[in-house]
């Protein structure tokens, strides 16, 4: 015998109390059903397509967040600020920017208010950070880099970073990143002589002086 669904308790069943349609149709609940929770004043929220938050209250960023993977599909991670702040950092915070999501290039997902979905066929080996799939480190820094015109920002999400994957790390990842977005990092990363100091900033090591060479007797 089929016992009846606690519709009010329901959202203990999932992470951050967020649940695709899916799961709640294989649970007992009818498409009416959902639609009708999820009306204006309801006590369910739609927050992608096919993707509902169990609580009128909120949504919370790691509401949000999950939501977002969720509908991303498989094989989405979070790279960006968001994944930056998941990874530990704290040169920049997340604000309520929309939130950036690398998808597999078949994904059928896409982009929405609070949702920057970037299809691409270089998807990285993602980390688990807090319960969410991440981006690597260096990757997360260059994806926030392109999104951000501020010079301050950028300097300091690169000296952050490049204390825990190291300057060359950054450099293979900022080679295969579009160009758009990434002038600054690249000539702040640059091997120029101008940018030396840049360097040894950032690698906390005293910049190599250039030594005087001794005049040599002529003759």
């Amino acid at each position: 015998m089929r016992h009846p669904i606690d519709l009010e308790a329901l959202g203990t069943l999932f992470v951050h109390r967020v649940a695709p349609v899916a799961a709640l149709i294989h649970i007992g609940l009818s498409s009416s059903l959902i639609d009708q929770r999820c009306r204006p004043g309801g006590p369910w929220q739609r927050l992608f397509p096919s993707i509902f938050l169990l609580s009128r209250a909120g949504p919370s960023r790691e509401q949000l967040v999950q939501a977002a993977l969720l509908y991303a599909g498989e094989g989405a991670m979070l790279t960006a600020f968001d994944a930056l702040y998941l990874h530990g950092m704290r040169s920049v915070l997340p604000t309520a920017d929309a939130i950036h999501v690398l998808a597999p290039r078949n994904s059928g997902a896409w982009g929405h208010g609070t949702l920057r979905l970037e299809r691409t066929d270089r998807l990285p080996k993602p980390a688990l950070r807090r319960g969410f799939h991440v981006a690597p480190l260096e990757r997360a820094a260059v994806d926030a880099i392109r999104r951000t015109r501020s010079i301050p920002d950028t300097k300091a999400i690169l000296d952050e970073v490049s204390h825990y994957v190291g300057i060359q790390a950054l450099r293979a990842e900022l080679a295969m990143a579009p160009r758009k977005g990434t002038t600054l990092a690249r000539k702040l990363l640059g091997d120029s002589p101008a940018r030396q100091l840049e360097l040894a900033v950032m690698d906390h090591r005293p910049p190599s002086v250039p030594q005087a060479r001794t005049p040599q007797p002529v003759g």
